[in-house]
C-alpha cells in the first residue's frame, strides 16, 4: 500500500511538473495593441478613449490559443480621446486622479471555456485605488508568423464596468456610468 500511495504521489508530482513546465509566456506588444473605452456624453452620444498599455503578459499552455493567466498594466495619464481639455479632465481627480493613481492593471483569476474563439476572463480590475472584478468576452483573431519568423497571436475582448464601482462618480449628467471596454492584443511568442 505505502508503494501504491508513492507511486501515485511521484505521478501526480511528475504531471503537475510538466503542466507547469509546458507553460509559455508571451509578451504583448504596446505598440500592435490598444485598450479602448467607450462613455456616452449625456448618456447619448458615444465617446471613444484609448488608454496605452505599458506590459502585458499571456500565459499559454503549449499547444493552445486559450491563455490561462493574463496580466497587463495600462497608463492612464495618457488617456487620449482626441480632445484636450477632456483629456485633461478624465486625468484629473474628477475621473482617474493620475496624480494619486498613476497605474492601472489587470490580473486574470479565472479563464473558462474551450473555444479559442469565444472564451470568459474573470480578473481584478485596480485602477482609482479600488480593485473590482471584471468578466471579459474574448476569442483568439489570428495567429501566425510576422515576416520576421516571430510567432504572433491576436486577441479581441470586450466588456462592461460601471465606474461608479471604482469610485468616479463626478458628472453623471455629463457621463455616463456605464463604460463599454474593447481590447485588440498582439502576443509574441516565446
Amino acid at each position: 500500500m505505502k508503494r501504491f500511495i508513492t507511486s501515485t504521489l511521484l505521478l501526480s508530482a511528475a504531471m503537475f511538473a510538466t503542466a507547469f513546465a509546458a507553460t509559455e509566456t508571451w509578451s504583448v506588444d504596446p505598440n500592435h495593441s490598444t485598450a479602448q473605452f467607450t462613455a456616452r456624453h449625456f448618456g447619448i452620444v458615444p465617446v471613444v478613449g484609448t488608454i496605452p498599455l505599458k506590459s502585458a503578459v499571456v500565459k499559454l499552455p503549449s499547444g493552445s490559443q486559450i491563455p490561462i493567466e493574463v496580466s497587463a498594466e495600462l497608463d492612464p495619464s495618457n488617456v487620449d480621446t482626441h480632445n484636450g481639455m477632456r483629456d485633461n479632465d478624465i486625468r484629473s481627480g474628477h475621473y482617474f486622479d493620475v496624480a494619486t493613481y498613476p497605474k492601472m492593471t489587470f490580473q486574470s483569476t479565472k479563464i473558462t471555456g474551450s473555444d479559442p474563439k469565444h472564451f470568459t476572463i474573470v480578473g481584478n480590475l485596480t485602477m482609482h485605488g479600488q480593485t473590482h472584478p471584471v468578466t471579459l468576452s474574448a476569442g483568439v483573431v489570428g495567429a501566425g508568423k510576422s515576416p520576421r519568423g516571430r510567432s504572433i497571436i491576436a486577441y479581441a475582448a470586450t466588456g462592461s464596468i460601471d465606474r461608479t464601482q471604482w469610485g468616479m462618480s463626478f458628472g453623471p449628467v455629463i457621463v455616463g456610468n456605464g463604460i463599454d471596454i474593447s481590447l485588440n492584443v498582439e502576443a509574441d511568442g516565446p
